[in-house]
């Protein structure tokens, strides 16, 4: 398995680096596969004046691990991903985030991946918010959010913007052309989708702008550190500056969790990310998350996901 582990918001400096740990060559702003690696390519595309964008379109005949580490820079991605399994099964989703946060997409041996990634700077997505009627509850939204994790299956119409930009034609000027109308495209569709999930959400919700601040807080607060139990009700409601009564009506009334469960639920994702990322064995990761024991980090586990840490988990050797 091939580890490609980064915080880097440059995408000329993240193709160089996925070159150098692939042992390729970028000519063009272009990584070809050798036919001793698989087969396809990775392109790099700077917009005019916007996003940088990655086209991933390749088979690599060894299993790839991507690890986005946290990065101190504040940059959001949208990432569009289609992979196809020798079996023929093919999994494909929308994901948006923020490199102030870790995640993890792994790649299988023998999968054909096409993947969309765009990156965005916070200076650049203030001011395209500043140009939209519903830019200040996005840009409310996204920065109030955390963890900041955007989930979506692909629709059809994702699906046609991604075959249009993975088959484009020969010649640099109309690549860019039609490239920057699809990210145009996909960056408007996207957050046209997202504040009206947002409207939805948020339609019956009897809180001030002022409270649903101090919840985001309380927020904050609780996912702060999972080594440690969560704070009581009572010290999360002095954050809160009100009673413990109104703090869990109005938590669970813009999370749709109770307090301790919305921990629970966010405590046990880390663990599988931690998982996943093949740097911790299954002790490594109860103990980093304040378990007491294997056992009772085991319970929980397969209460969250019904398998077992070791179904998913890599050894680790130290």
């Amino acid at each position: 398995m091939i580890k490609l582990e980064y915080n880097l918001t440059s995408y000329e400096d993240l193709l160089r680096y996925f070159a150098k740990c692939l042992r390729l060559k970028i000519a063009d702003n272009i990584v070809h596969f050798t036919p001793d690696k698989g087969s396809g390519e990775i392109k790099l595309f700077n917009l005019q004046a916007g996003p940088q964008v990655m086209l991933l379109d390749f088979t690599a005949y060894e299993g790839i691990d991507f690890i986005r580490k946290k990065s101190a820079k504040e940059f959001f991605v949208i990432r569009i991903d289609e992979a196809r399994e020798l079996n023929g099964n093919t999994k494909s989703s929308l994901f948006f985030g923020k490199t102030s946060q870790e995640w993890t997409y792994t790649l299988s041996a023998n999968t054909q991946l096409r993947q969309i990634k765009i990156i965005m700077s916070k200076k650049w997505l203030d001011e395209y918010f500043e140009n939209e009627d519903a830019g200040q509850i996005l840009n409310n939204y996204i920065t109030l959010k955390s963890p900041l994790v955007v989930y979506e299956i692909l629709d059809a119409e994702y699906k046609r913007l991604m075959n249009e930009m993975m088959s484009l034609p020969a010649g640099k000027n109309f690549e860019q052309i039609i490239l920057q109308n699809r990210i145009s495209f996909i960056i408007e569709r996207f957050f046209t989708r997202l504040f009206k999930s947002i409207e939805n959400e948020n339609s019956n919700l009897r809180i001030s702008s002022v409270e649903l601040k101090r919840v985001k807080e309380v927020e904050n607060e609780l996912l702060k550190d999972f080594s440690q139990p969560p704070p009581a009700i009572a010290q999360l409601a002095r954050i809160a500056a009100m009673s413990p009564s109104k703090l869990k009506v109005l938590f669970k009334e813009v999370f749709r969790f109770p307090i301790n469960q919305y921990y629970q639920h966010h405590r046990m994702n880390k663990a599988k990310a931690m998982l996943l990322s093949r740097k911790y064995s299954v002790r490594d990761t109860a103990g980093t998350l304040g378990f007491s024991s294997v056992s009772s980090f085991n319970k929980a586990f397969f209460k969250a996901f019904e398998q077992l840490p070791s179904d998913i988990a890599v050894p680790v050797h130290k």
